[in-house]
């Protein structure tokens, strides 16, 4: 019960910390592609460290192709899920992207039902149609069609499904972001150089004031912390329950845009958001028992 409830922590501090960071972003003057990969780069650097100093290197030398294999599948969908995010954002489809975020609890939820066999009772399954319908209100309130919503829901479950599957066979939390973290960078590396992305911005990192280095950093160090985080609840608790407290993370940028760039908000968004945060504590609270079972027992 400890360790569940040490989890379900976890679950809630990763998605505040990622719904900062778009508000640490907008300081950084680099063009996305390359800020993801200086986001990658960082945690490839610092976990890299980290498991250097506190002697953990060993696990990431005994990976063996199996394990590479499996997060490299991970790895794949959260690249795909980036590659929807930033590219619904890139072409000014900011709200699908943000309704993609408020759908992906429901998503999660299925997916995990399907692909890891976890059980979903009524109240459960209740809160799911809530997070639906919750996300229809945003849409209505968009009056957009949700190509771009909907592929980033299901890639954010897929992703989240596949770290359960690959955190079975890893059990350093640490060791699989530095491995999943380098993937990805190496991946983008590729990318940049063959789309001449580096010549048009020679030295992307000196090209920032010190200001806007610092807030890199931060934003960087947040969402490493943000990732261990949320692979480490994903040991202690269901991949449902990951998926559906990560609706905290665009809460958080709803909040954000509201307060920092005077958003107008409608009845109709403050009541899916409630909605939201309804569905997340019952699917979390613990099942009531029976009282008169508990007599009898």
């Amino acid at each position: 019960m400890r360790q569940k409830s040490i989890g379900i922590s976890y679950a809630i501090i990763a998605p505040l910390f990622f719904g900062v960071l778009p508000l640490c972003w907008r300081y950084v003057p680099l063009p996305t592609l390359l800020l993801i990969l200086d986001r990658c780069l960082f945690t490839f650097a610092i976990v890299g460290v980290i498991l250097f100093i506190t002697g953990q290197w060993e696990t990431v030398c005994n990976f063996g192709l199996k394990v590479i294999a499996k997060v490299a599948i991970s790895a794949f969908c959260l690249a795909l899920h980036l590659g929807f995010f930033m590219g619904a954002i890139a072409l000014g489809h900011q709200v699908e992207a943000a309704i993609g975020m408020f759908l992906a609890p429901a998503a999660t939820a299925v997916l995990s039902t399907i692909l890891l066999g976890e059980k979903l009772n009524t109240i459960k399954r209740l809160c799911v149609g809530i997070s639906v319908f919750s996300a229809i209100i945003f849409f209505y309130e968009a009056q957009e069609i949700p190509h771009f919503a909907v592929f980033i829901s299901l890639t954010w479950g897929l992703y989240l499904c596949e770290r359960k599957h690959a955190l079975k066979m890893v059990s350093n939390p640490l060791a699989y972001s530095w491995l999943e973290q380098s993937l990805i960078a190496g991946v983008l590396i590729v990318i940049v150089i063959f789309n001449s992305v580096f010549p048009a911005n020679v030295q992307p990192l000196t090209a920032v004031n010190s200001s806007a280095f610092l807030v890199l950093a931060g934003g960087c160090t947040l969402a490493t912390i943000a990732s261990f985080l949320q692979s480490k609840a994903s040991q202690m608790i269901d991949c449902s329950q990951v998926g559906m407290l990560g609706v905290l993370s665009p809460v958080v940028q709803f909040i954000v845009a509201v307060l920092v760039d005077q958003k107008p908000v409608s009845l109709l968004q403050l009541t899916a958001i409630m909605l939201l945060l309804i569905a997340v504590v019952l699917y979390n609270c613990p099942p009531l028992k029976n009282p008169t079972l508990s007599k009898a027992n």
